[in-house]
């Protein structure tokens, strides 16, 4: 519910929804730290990225201990939105560890996403420039969905839309249920080309590629790599009937002097300078809005309020040693997730396995070009997608970590 509530709250980017998420998170740990004390025990199923979270959280407390921060309020406000996000990520690991819960968790989130693909699009072809028609934003954006900034809508279905489009190649799932994963799949990807975001066009051509190529390698029926080809063949047919040049003119109006793309190479040359001023330990969680002004090359009005870019700014808010966590935990993230997804018996925990990989990868291509980490309810789930692929199955796992 939490997971479903954040998009529908604008990405929970504002204060009250915010808070809920990160209340909602707590409660939820709280809930399963309260369950295992009154079983005599408390165990966790084994998961390498504890290390790299571990790591992480020791560079934030190092940079408020030692007043490195530039500016301390805003990197504890950051600190507790990733503890929120740990929380989500332990009470993922812990619950959706066996076939059942993650059987519920796939069908609901397949559910919430074809809803809100269509409402999108509905909202898209009748819009009036408000989010649901009623609110207008607070200042000028291209919205998509409830979504301000169309690129952070396409973030939340890249992260989506693999969970009905790799459950609909499943063999033990019954032909219907297939055809209707199939189908939400297509409207979902078709409105990732359909709000018209290059970087999340591209970050979800990435996940196609990287799903065909793991089909492709390994011992993949024939029948399952002809249900991926129909979508993708469906989702084209969509583009086609509701109109194509609605994301082609956009690729066909990009070139190296397009305005945005001059702007977002200016900030990564200025983030990069501004890590060399700061290279170990950096200027601080969540301080580049603050201490970019005093680096800026050149004059605007408006607030650069991200780099465009989420893994230079974690090198220039948290330096070369948040840096390094970062680097090793999406390494981790593949080794692991790919490692127990060629120990996955067929069924639903290798179908979510792959998907959660497949949903990782298009976040992670499209943080090249845009800060979908730092939008709470893409976070959020991208965490929750995490700790499913890189976490064993079972009781048995967790025993060995005891």
């Amino acid at each position: 519910a939490l997971l479903c509530f954040g998009p529908l709250a604008f990405g929970a980017v504002e204060p009250w929804s915010l808070a809920i998420l990160e209340l909602g998170a707590a409660a939820l740990a709280g809930a399963w730290f309260a369950q295992q004390a009154a079983k005599g025990e408390i165990a966790l199923a084994p998961n390498p990225l504890y290390w790299c979270m571990a790591a992480f959280a020791l560079v934030i407390a190092t940079q408020l201990v030692f007043h490195i921060s530039a500016y301390a309020n805003a990197t504890r406000l950051e600190a507790l939105r990733y503890g929120a996000y740990a929380c989500f990520f332990v009470v993922a690991a812990e619950s959706l560890n066996r076939e059942r819960p993650l059987r519920t968790f796939a069908w609901t989130l397949s559910g919430f996403g074809f809803a809100l693909a269509l409402f999108s699009a509905v909202q898209d072809f009748t819009s009036n420039g408000q989010l649901y028609w009623l609110r207008k934003p607070s200042f000028a954006a291209v919205l998509y969905g409830p979504y301000v900034n169309r690129n952070h809508y396409a973030g939340m279905m890249e992260l989506l839309t693999p969970i009905p489009l790799v459950l609909c190649t499943d063999s033990g799932i019954a032909a219907g249920k297939r055809i209707w994963l199939g189908m939400a799949a297509a409207v979902m990807g078709a409105t990732i080309f359909l709000s018209q975001s290059r970087a999340g066009i591209i970050a979800f051509l990435a996940q196609l590629a990287f799903v065909g190529i793991y089909r492709m390698s390994g011992r993949t029926r024939r029948r399952q790599r002809l249900w991926l080809g129909a979508v993708f063949a469906a989702i084209v047919a969509l583009l086609v009937w509701v109109d194509a040049n609605r994301f082609l003119d956009r690729f066909q109006t990009f070139s190296v002097q397009d305005e945005v793309a001059i702007g977002r190479l200016a900030i990564s040359k200025d983030a990069l300078r501004m890590w060399q001023s700061h290279p170990l330990l950096g200027y601080g969680l969540d301080t580049f809005p603050t201490v970019y002004p005093t680096h800026r090359s050149f004059y605007t009005d408006y607030l650069v309020n991200a780099v465009h870019n989420d893994y230079l700014q974690v090198l220039v808010e948290t330096g070369a040693l948040g840096a390094l966590a970062m680097v090793a935990f999406v390494f981790l993230l593949y080794r692991t997730g790919l490692k127990n997804l060629r120990e996955s018996e067929p069924g639903y925990m290798r179908c979510m396995r792959l998907a959660a990989l497949m949903g990782c990868t298009g976040i992670l291509v499209h943080s090249f070009a845009d800060f979908n980490l730092h939008i709470p309810a893409n976070a959020a789930l991208f965490y929750v997608l995490a700790a499913v692929a890189t976490t064993q199955a079972g009781a048995a796992a967790r025993a060995r970590w005891e």
